[in-house]
């Protein structure tokens, strides 16, 4: 009913489009997994997993190096998760018995010992509060070159106003696709294209001050207040974990 794939995957590896008679629950250890799905392109960090229900057609991309692992599901515990893709956050339970099962080595769930593990997992799955994206995409045809441009130069700091200009519309009509499209506002779109940024750039042996540049600010210290305002943990403490 429960079975595991894990892979190594360098950077820039493409998944051609495909689907599973099962479902599976996408995670990495550390960076940031893209998954597209019903035209959407789903972007999270390690702290979440990105859930695809059986048979959706979903392809994977990734920038940096991961440690993948995929949680296979069988159809009927499928049933108790939700019927369309979403990104489910890894709780420090769920989080816990999956490491175990993968520090394991575990190819699929059969001794009762895992079986009672697999149980308490499909309980905490179908319980947590998901999300639809962390950070979501769209092809608007003003946002669409907006977006593409903060995720290339997160450091691009130019206001609302000034891309209204540069995509010969309005600050108001962009305030109100952003919130149309998006669920959210430009500036908390930016932000947290950033902190995806960070995400990866964490990986790299770079100084916290280096990535604060590098993502537009002028000092580490108002990164680092952004990093443990979104997650929880300093900048350092979360390149310590992953």
């Amino acid at each position: 009913d429960i079975f595991f794939h894990y892979f190594f995957l360098e950077a820039k590896t493409e998944t051609l489009p495909h689907s599973h008679v099962w479902g599976q629950l996408h995670l990495i250890k550390q960076g940031v997994l893209e998954i597209e799905v019903d035209q959407q392109v789903m972007v999270c960090p390690a702290s979440y997993a990105i859930w695809t229900p059986p048979n959706q057609i979903h392809r994977a991309f990734n920038r940096g190096d991961v440690e993948y692992c995929a949680v296979n599901i069988a159809a009927d515990l499928s049933q108790n998760l939700p019927n369309q893709a979403c990104m489910i956050p890894l709780t420090p339970l769920i989080r816990a018995l999956i490491d175990d099962l993968v520090e394991r080595k575990t190819t699929a769930v059969f001794s009762e010992e895992d079986k009672c593990m697999g149980y308490v997992l499909m309980q905490r799955l179908a319980k947590t509060k998901v999300i639809d994206n962390y950070l979501p995409s769209t092809r608007d045809k003003l946002l669409a070159p907006i977006l593409a441009q903060l995720q290339e130069n997160p450091a691009d700091d130019s206001s609302l106003a000034t891309w209204a200009k540069r995509v010969f519309s309005t600050e108001r009509t962009l305030t109100r696709r952003f919130r149309k499209e998006l669920n959210m506002s430009f500036n908390d779109w930016r932000q947290r294209a950033k902190l995806v940024k960070a995400i990866m750039l964490l990986k790299e042996s770079i100084t916290i001050n280096e990535i604060a540049f590098e993502l537009g600010y002028s000092q580490g210290s108002s990164f680092i207040k952004m990093f443990r305002k979104l997650t929880g943990f300093t900048p350092e403490q979360f390149r310590k974990m992953n």
